[in-house]
């Protein structure tokens, strides 16, 4: 009877292709990971920059209504972070109402994550 040996391995070129489309896809997963992390917190940002300019809208139009046309700005703490905001209220092209624009920028940040517009009557 005769013995025949089988080469069941992987050649060289066999196990660096299939490393190479596993580095691939492992680094594609890791890309997708990171700007879903990214994109996830910028939305956060957003929201909570939302939510202090609807408190301000609140304010506004209750306790804090201005009768004129006023600027102010201050500070508010919303989702355990600092928020600066910024408030303009200005006549509007009908006497009926007041114009009001308030931005919202994180403390840390040059630039504003939110702004909005609106009016409330006089």
């Amino acid at each position: 009877m005769k013995s025949s040996v089988i080469n069941r391995g992987f050649s060289l070129i066999e196990v660096v292709v299939a490393l190479f489309i596993f580095s691939i896809s492992v680094i594609t997963i890791y890309n997708l990971i990171l700007s879903t992390a990214a994109s996830s917190f910028d939305l956060e940002q957003r929201y909570l920059a939302k939510e202090v300019a609807n408190n301000r809208i609140s304010l506004i139009n209750t306790i804090e209504k201005s009768s004129r046309p006023i600027e102010r700005s201050g500070e508010m703490i919303m989702g355990g972070q600092k928020w600066k905001w910024d408030e303009t209220i200005n006549i509007s092209s009908n006497d009926e109402f007041f114009e009001y624009t308030i931005s919202v920028k994180s403390f840390d940040s040059d630039s504003y994550i939110y702004s909005i517009n609106g009016y409330y009557t006089k």
